[in-house]
């Protein structure tokens, strides 16, 4: 197998779930303002769906949050566990690519990728990422340029990117160079307060 044959096939079936999920979202949460839009997943590239964050939802957090964070606002604005939007709510929006991921995942697993660089000793994990991250950059990239962002529910200046719900170190970096691709200068900033720690 190799990963480069099916960048295409992944970039297009996340975006496509997405497409779905936002349609979802513009349906039934009309109402609402969503400050913060994010492909979810496990910190191991597993079991993808989305996550966002309502204003009005961030008002409430905030209050809640007084105690638990030094900077509620920040906590509340940038970190998925707090959020109420779960496209878990759409799950089957995503059932195309989670049997992707599923695929690639199995085939790491069993050393069956032959365009990473897997020794005796080490499997290239760090390429299994760099492929997520350069897939998951296009698909939001993409969807920027679709311009399903620009209208209601949706504010003008929105919170981008990839979320996971405990993110390891090595997943806050790469939450944080996927943010520097796809946020304005004010979200990524942001986000490198909360997850540069």
């Amino acid at each position: 197998m190799l990963l480069a044959n099916l960048k295409n096939k992944f970039i297009e079936l996340l975006y496509n779930s997405c497409l779905k999920d936002i349609a979802h979202i513009k349906e039934n949460y009309s109402h609402e303002s969503f400050i913060a839009y994010c492909i979810y997943c496990d910190d191991g590239f597993r079991s993808f769906s989305t996550i966002g964050c309502t204003k009005k939802w961030l008002t409430e957090q905030v209050e809640k949050l007084k105690n638990l964070y030094p900077n509620p606002l920040l906590s509340a604005e940038t970190l998925a566990a707090e959020w109420d939007y779960f496209g878990a709510e759409k799950l089957e929006n995503f059932r195309d690519i989670d049997e992707l991921v599923d695929s690639i995942n199995k085939a790491y697993d069993d050393d069956e990728i032959e365009d990473l660089n897997n020794t005796l000793e080490d499997y290239d994990y760090d390429g299994l990422v760099k492929f997520f991250q350069e897939a998951i950059i296009a698909v939001i990239n993409q969807l920027k340029a679709s311009k399903c962002f620009d209208s209601k529910p949706f504010e003008s200046d929105l919170l981008l990117g990839l979320q996971f719900a405990d993110p390891s170190d090595g997943a806050r970096s790469t939450m944080l160079q996927i943010s520097e691709q796809v946020n304005s200068p004010q979200w990524h900033k942001k986000m490198l307060a909360s997850y540069s720690q």
